[in-house]
């Protein structure tokens, strides 16, 4: 072996042109757009790049659509699939690699990244060390640098091969709501030893993630036009009042939970002469622990009824909304579109060793969790983390601005390559 090939970058000039080249491809996820993109092709390549350096496949397949039928399966993602017919799962195969033909758990590790990108797909600029783009923080450039960072290991230790169980997992339906309820959470199942989930994590892991629940208040009322506004059932003034008394009385006792609270979306119409009698309010919630997002249940059901009196009684005597104020118990509906998910929050004393010794510190600060497909790998005996470089606020994943500079992602292809030679360090005295 070139002792130049062992000391060299992992994320060399090769990787690099791959990146950008994934980069192009768009991936936007269907939950998003309503429309397929190119999430297939882009596995195909990730597969055919993996192939080179050893990985085979054990499955590359869109995911079963009766599997997905549960009382638990998000609203959007069975609307979406209606919308869609068949090419809405067909588009979206998971992509399933392994290195390695070890049978023993305590030598199995896993990698787990998404594919699939949020809307809009973005050109891609390279601007001196700065690679912008959709999917280069979150979270395909995180991907790349795992293929990288895996074969300088197999580099400095061929022995790896034939020793351990090395898997990739490249999944769709992460973003636009799908909660990976069609990628990781049928591949999670297979955990490993020890499974990393790449997300920009700021170089730290982290063993906790939150999970998040969605309900939607609607208004089904009659419209009526400009001219005779007291007519109708205004679903903009119901649902302005309803997201001003649900930001209000819910703040305090969310945040006394330790959850978070998003007042979303608010939709009605976008015309200026006419009253809409029909609209959505969206609301979020991000919780740690499903004995939270029970309580976050009452709390919401129980203010949401509390908001439809109140409100009521301020437009009764209303001239021009005095009929919204009678009809609201009637057209005025709260519905859970996305809840009770599952939650990460586990410890292991050996695999955070290994973690240690590659270099890698634990975030100790709870409060930096968040939601991902992590929530599918809380697994006995097993260790699960998330753990990329980058941060998702301040790199702009999810905004017209994503961007990540290559040096992190050199970094992290390296400490890729340190956690898979630790974890073999770890395994030494079985594999002597």
């Amino acid at each position: 072996m070139d002792k130049t090939d062992i000391e060299a970058n992992a994320f060399n000039p090769s990787y690099q042109h791959f990146l950008l080249e994934l980069l192009n491809i768009n991936t936007v996820s269907p939950m998003e757009t309503g429309q397929s993109s190119e999430l297939w092709q882009a596995n195909r390549r990730y597969q055919a790049l993996a192939q080179s350096i050893g990985f085979e496949t054990v499955s590359f397949a869109a995911p079963d659509p009766e599997a997905l039928i549960t009382e638990d399966t998000p609203q959007s993602i069975l609307q979406r699939a209606q919308e869609m017919g068949d090419d809405f799962y067909a588009q979206q195969a998971n992509l399933l690699l392994q290195l390695g033909t070890s049978q023993a758990h305590n030598k199995k590790l896993v990698f787990n990244f998404h594919m699939d990108t949020v809307a809009p797909h973005l050109p891609v600029v390279v601007q001196n060390d700065l690679i912008k783009g959709r999917g280069v923080a979150d979270a395909k450039g995180l991907g790349v640098a795992i293929l990288a960072g895996i074969e300088k290991a197999l580099k400095l230790r061929p022995q790896i091969r034939q020793q351990l169980c090395i898997q990739i997992q490249s999944v769709c339906g992460e973003e636009g709501g799908a909660m990976g309820f069609y990628g990781s959470r049928a591949l999670a199942s297979g955990s490993g030893y020890l499974n990393i989930i790449a997300e920009p994590t700021n170089g730290r892991y982290l063993d906790q993630s939150t999970s998040s629940m969605t309900a939607k208040i609607t208004v089904d009322g009659e419209s009526s036009t400009d001219d005779a506004p007291a007519r109708g059932i205004n679903a903009t003034v119901i649902l302005g009042a309803m997201a001003a008394f649900l930001a209000q009385k819910l703040d305090n006792p969310i945040t006394a939970l330790g959850a978070k609270m998003c007042i979303a979306g608010l939709h009605t119409g976008m015309l200026h002469n006419r009253v809409y009698g029909s609209g959505q309010l969206m609301l979020n919630f991000a919780y740690r622990s499903l004995e939270v997002a029970m309580q976050i249940e009452d709390l919401l059901e129980s203010a949401f009824t509390a908001a439809k009196t109140v409100i009521a009684d301020d437009l009764k005597n209303s001239r021009f909304f005095a009929r919204s104020a009678a009809n609201l118990d009637r057209v005025c509906s709260l519905q859970w579109t996305k809840r009770r998910l599952p939650v990460l929050n586990n410890r292991h004393q050996a695999m955070e060793s290994v973690l240690q010794s590659a270099g890698i510190a634990r975030e100790e600060d709870s409060g930096k969790a968040f939601t991902c497909d992590a929530m599918w790998f809380q697994q006995d005996n097993c260790y699960s983390v998330v753990f990329g470089p980058g941060d998702l606020g301040l790199n702009g994943a999810h905004t017209d601005n994503e961007f990540l500079p290559l040096s992190a992602l050199t970094e992290y292809s390296e400490q890729i390559a340190g956690i898979v030679l630790a974890f073999h360090d770890n395994n030494k005295e079985d594999v002597q």
